[in-house]
């Protein structure tokens, strides 16, 4: 057999067996709101997400909620300004902050935005969440189809 052809399949069955549990989830976000609690983030921009006290409303919220119920995953939600929201989820404190923010948002140097769930807005979650934002990106390919 020819030496290029053994290494290329050398080199093929290495890319499958380490690539096999991709996409990875850097901080295991997803694995951890799947055990415990999706940790989301809420900044204050009616329509897309308030909150009053403890209760918390918009179109964004409403529509992390029904992508929690399809994953069968439990909320839990931090109430603050969007600076605060931007440092917890670098620390990999939140899985996901909402609040308006459009997809040239220039929060995108520190944090990764989603597909637009719209023409113009989308989630934030913490760089290297690949499973999570893989979650989240096909819901919202699914709810614009």
């Amino acid at each position: 057999m020819n030496l290029k052809i053994l290494w290329g399949y050398v080199i093929l069955i290495s890319l499958v067996v380490n690539c096999k549990d991709a996409p990875r989830d850097a901080a295991n976000s997803y694995q951890t709101a799947q055990q415990g609690k999706l940790q989301i983030g809420v900044v204050m921009n009616p329509p897309f997400s308030a909150y009053l006290g403890d209760s918390v409303y918009g179109s964004e919220v409403t529509f992390l909620q029904k992508f929690a119920e399809e994953k069968n995953l439990k909320i839990s939600y931090v109430l603050d300004s969007e600076s605060d929201l931007i440092e917890k989820l670098e620390t990999f404190d939140l899985h996901i902050v909402c609040g308006g923010f459009e997809k040239k948002t220039s929060w995108k140097k520190r944090v990764t935005p989603t597909l637009p769930y719209d023409q113009k807005h989308v989630f934030l979650i913490p760089h290297g969440e690949n499973r999570l934002l893989q979650e989240l990106e096909q819901y919202i390919i699914s709810k614009k189809l």
